[in-house]
């Protein structure tokens, strides 16, 4: 079942969109148009089962907004047409009006009146809506999202009007949740991340062979991740289109919350990464810092050139030459060059996408780890300074996406960068993990004969004090 918020600008759909799915989604603020993309979030509601919601923008341009508006009502099954009560009736909620009408879908819209704790007391809830009947809807609800006022009642009421309009699919119901959360949706999840204006949402709209989100050639058009399904022989995808990010320096208000909000999906979904650079430009320092942030996350991540239609068979080849130099410092990384607009090697990144997933959840037998690992070490010992020669004791994969390896060693802090980078080429070169970072972590445990030395040697100390006694 597909539920859509729609309104004015700033009438506070966001607010009761987060509300309602009882998560920070959208991001809220008193700007208008802070909300410039459709947002969807899917959830169980007992008694209805799965319901997705969608949260219209609100943009300043309303011919723009209008548009996103239409395609929210033309796809919804139940409308929550959001009208700001300390504003009223304006030019824009007759548009909506109107084709509504002209959809015929009045009896599948619930009319909410919105900050009704501005105007009105506590008591006069049934005063506030009453000015509202003569739009025609049978069903009105006076709320006040940012409080949480009557939200109960619209909880209600759609729950109602679903049942009552059989907008419900057979079978449906029988789904039931607690609360208003699905924690991980199924199929592969992607995420798009990249700089301001390098063809993340052109990439989405492809993908998902629709407009789900703005393009423009101005920067930071989208201001919040933007999700969707699609499929792709018989393959089921989840993507995220994020928010361009700018240097954290230059991220301020909105710009950060989206920010902030992009990096908590990451940690909760950990999807791959699909890192859009703009071709004509190149990976920049920018670039870079951003992966490095990703890396650090330990996250699958594909390095895709994007705009390669604007470049000649030379540029390309410098291009893919100079990426590699770049990258030199994560060899696992996969890249590839794309036309998000002609769709020109797209399919080749669906390729390796499927495989990529089965790498980061694959777990390798402690048995069979530690007996290839010490016979590479003992033909080929590392070298180290005199007298600090760092041992490996035993080796195990404790964790799966990101791929996590614990090392008992007998000196921790002789484990530098050179002996660890060698550890990991070998995990690799014997077990693969394709376009997936592995963690590698040192923990110290002291030779068994050497540990049993000490304890003989501390007895005897022990003994030779109590016969002096």
């Amino acid at each position: 079942m597909k539920i859509g918020l729609v309104g004015s600008t700033n009438v506070g759909k966001s607010t009761l969109f987060n509300r309602l799915i009882r998560q920070f989604r959208a991001i809220v603020t008193d700007i208008p148009g802070t909300t410039r993309d459709i947002i969807q979030h899917e959830t169980l509601i007992d008694d209805i089962g799965r319901v997705t919601f969608f949260d219209s923008p609100g943009l300043l341009d309303f011919t723009e907004e209008e548009v996103l508006i239409k395609k929210i009502i033309d796809e919804s099954d139940l409308i929550l047409f959001v009208i700001d009560d300390s504003v009223g009736i304006t030019a824009k909620e007759q548009h909506i009006i109107s084709y509504i009408i002209a959809k015929k879908k009045r009896n599948n819209t619930i009319l909410v009146i919105n900050k009704i704790d501005i105007k009105h007391k506590e008591k006069d809830d049934d005063l506030a809506i009453n000015e509202y009947y003569h739009l025609g809807f049978d069903y009105i609800v006076g709320i006040s999202a940012k409080k949480g006022k009557n939200l109960e009642n619209l909880k209600d009421m759609i729950t109602k009007k679903s049942l009552k309009t059989e907008l419900i699919k057979e079978g449906e119901a029988e789904l039931s949740g607690e609360g208003f959360d699905i924690k991980q949706e199924a199929g592969t999840h992607l995420a798009i991340i990249g700089k301001p204006n390098a063809g993340k949402s052109t990439l989405l709209n492809t993908l998902m062979k629709k407009t789900v989100s703005k393009v423009e050639n101005t920067p930071g058009t989208t201001r919040d991740y933007i999700s969707g399904r699609f499929t792709l022989e018989r393959k089921k995808y989840v993507v995220y289109d994020t928010a361009g990010i700018r240097k954290k320096s230059d991220l301020h208000g909105i710009e950060k919350i989206a920010f902030d909000k992009t990096l908590e999906m990451l940690k909760y979904k950990r999807p791959i990464v699909v890192f859009l650079v703009d071709a004509t430009e190149g990976i920049s320092h920018r670039d870079m810092t951003l992966i490095q942030e990703i890396n650090n996350l330990a996250l699958p991540m594909i390095v895709c050139l994007n705009k390669i239609d604007l470049l000649t068979p030379k540029e390309l080849k410098l291009l893919n030459l100079k990426s590699k130099a770049i990258l030199e410092f994560a060899k696992y990384m996969l890249i590839f060059p794309i036309s998000a607009k002609t769709q020109k090697g797209i399919k080749e990144i669906f390729k390796v996408v499927g495989q990529m997933k089965k790498e980061a959840e694959k777990r390798i037998d402690t048995w069979e780890l530690n007996d290839i690992i010490g016979k590479e070490y003992i033909n080929r010992p590392p070298r180290f300074p005199k007298n600090k020669i760092c041992k490996i004791m035993y080796i195990t994969q404790i964790d799966i996406n990101a791929p996590t390896f614990v090392v008992f060693v007998n000196h921790k802090n002789r484990a530098n960068f050179a002996f660890k980078r060698r550890l990991e080429n070998s995990i690799r070169n014997h077990f693969g993990f394709i376009g997936t970072p592995i963690v590698i972590r040192f923990k110290e445990r002291q030779d068994s004969r050497i540990a049993k030395r000490e304890q003989e040697r501390q007895e005897m100390k022990a003994a030779n004090e109590e016969n002096k006694e």
